[in-house]
């Protein structure tokens, strides 16, 4: 439980990050290359066995360690993409539904065992996500913006299949060394993006924004790994509802009392009915 408190702390710190670069001034395309290379990084220095090129190579992990990491920073600028087009709501929405994907494949692909009470659990914590972010404001969702929330849908909702997948069959004793490479790939993606931005659009690198960028690394470090720990004591079915709710539940406190954002009687009634499908997740 205590690696599962962790892992919902520092995700949220990631969020409540995210918030402040807005009010920070801070390019986010450059942060969140700094954050790769800060993450990477640790994993490595992290790892205590000798490392070799080859070693790396040989571990059967590694062709998933690639997909990981050119889809961890896909589905990131998805995101973006769909906030500007569907809305933030829209987006939020669709990222936290997606914990469906890997609770459905603990079942199927794990034998992960289901009892009502769990059922009625992860039943009741999708109208808690809903409720939970939803605005007073009303959201225009035309038909050609569904395509991109259900992108981050699919995309976030595999990533943690993935990382579910690879824990239960590969994982050893080399998981600080699977998250730098993870990370690494994900940092060599980004930067050939960013070198192109810095190319034509002549913006030069903003030291405020990379070393923000690496302060939001050392938490999404902790958050990833923190998750991958959680693994071993809970079944995905479990974990992930626990996580995404429990992310919901504490950035709303968190928003609260940070940025003084009052959550209007629906988000209250989402949060409500988040505490009680944790309750209920978990008892089962």
């Amino acid at each position: 439980m205590f690696y599962l408190l962790l892992a919902i702390a520092f995700s949220t710190g990631i969020l409540l990050l995210f918030k402040y670069f807005k009010s920070w001034n801070i390019n986010n395309l450059q942060a969140i290359i700094a954050n790769y290379l800060a993450a990477s990084t640790i994993g490595f220095i992290a790892y205590p066995d000798y490392l070799s090129t080859e070693d790396i190579l040989s571990k059967p992990w590694f062709p998933i360690s690639l997909f990981l990491g050119f889809s961890f920073i896909a589905v990131f600028f998805l995101f973006a993409l769909s906030s500007q087009k569907a809305g933030v709501t829209v987006t939020a929405v669709a990222s936290r539904m997606s914990v469906i994907i890997p609770v459905i494949g603990g079942f199927i692909m794990f034998h992960e065992t289901a009892n009502m009470l769990k059922i009625a659990g992860i039943i009741i914590a999708m109208p808690a996500f809903y409720l939970t972010f939803k605005k007073k404001e009303s959201q225009k969702f035309l038909s050609w913006t569904i395509i991109l929330p259900l992108s981050i849908f699919i995309g976030a909702g595999v990533n943690d299949l993935l990382m579910k997948y690879t824990d239960f069959h590969f994982l050893k004793n080399d998981l600080f060394l699977l998250l730098a490479v993870v990370f690494f790939v994900a940092m060599l993606i980004g930067s050939l993006i960013l070198a192109y931005e810095l190319l034509y659009s002549k913006q030069p690198l903003d030291i405020k924004s990379l070393a923000a960028g690496l302060l939001l690394g050392l938490v999404n470090f902790a958050s990833t790994y923190f998750m991958f720990r959680s693994m071993d004591f809970f079944d995905s079915s479990v974990m992930f509802p626990l996580i995404n709710i429990g992310v919901v539940t504490t950035a709303a406190f968190a928003e609260f009392f940070l940025f003084g954002e009052r959550p209007s009687l629906l988000n209250q009634l989402g949060i409500l009915l988040a505490v009680i499908a944790i309750v209920m997740i978990a008892l089962g």
